[in-house]
């Protein structure tokens, strides 16, 4: 019953890199603790990989504190959501009586998911954009930041 949720997570190690022992881990739990472990190691990866770009992107704006204000704002509130939005998919009070012994899993697997959306959505300011693109606000010319880490 819980073997679906596994291969979600697997799936999204494998999308965003993350590293084969954590995949591992996944294939071989076979008991509701193994499967809560293995998925809160997951969320720890994403995490850490979270942190990283956070960093990598302070970085490489460091020369604009308007934006760096603008960016700790941003991470605070997404992690206030993220914790709300968690709560939303699981309200009641005592969680594992309502949710069952899956829910660390769950959870774990929900957190890691909302991550790497915020991942993705932070790389925006790391990869940079095109030049010409209108819209691009704070985000620099992708050209811009490859000169740039080549000077650093």
């Amino acid at each position: 019953m819980q073997k679906p949720r596994i291969y979600i997570v697997i799936f999204l190690l494998a999308y965003t890199g993350f590293s084969s022992a954590d995949e591992e881990c996944l294939k071989r739990a076979f008991t509701q603790m193994e499967m809560n472990r293995c998925a809160g190691l997951s969320f720890e990866v994403a995490d850490k990989e979270l942190n990283r770009v956070f960093n990598e992107v302070k970085a490489l704006y460091s020369d604009n504190p308007k934006f760096l204000q603008k960016l700790k704002t941003s991470q605070l509130a997404w992690i206030k959501l993220r914790d709300a939005d968690l709560e939303l998919y699981y309200p009641e009070q005592n969680k594992r009586v309502q949710y069952g012994s899956a829910y660390p899993m769950c959870a774990s697997s929900r957190k890691t998911e909302i991550t790497i959306q915020r991942i993705e959505f932070l790389k925006q300011w790391v990869k940079g954009l095109e030049e010409g693109d209108l819209c691009s606000g704070s985000i620099k010319n992708s050209w811009y930041l490859k000169k740039q880490n080549v000077t650093n």
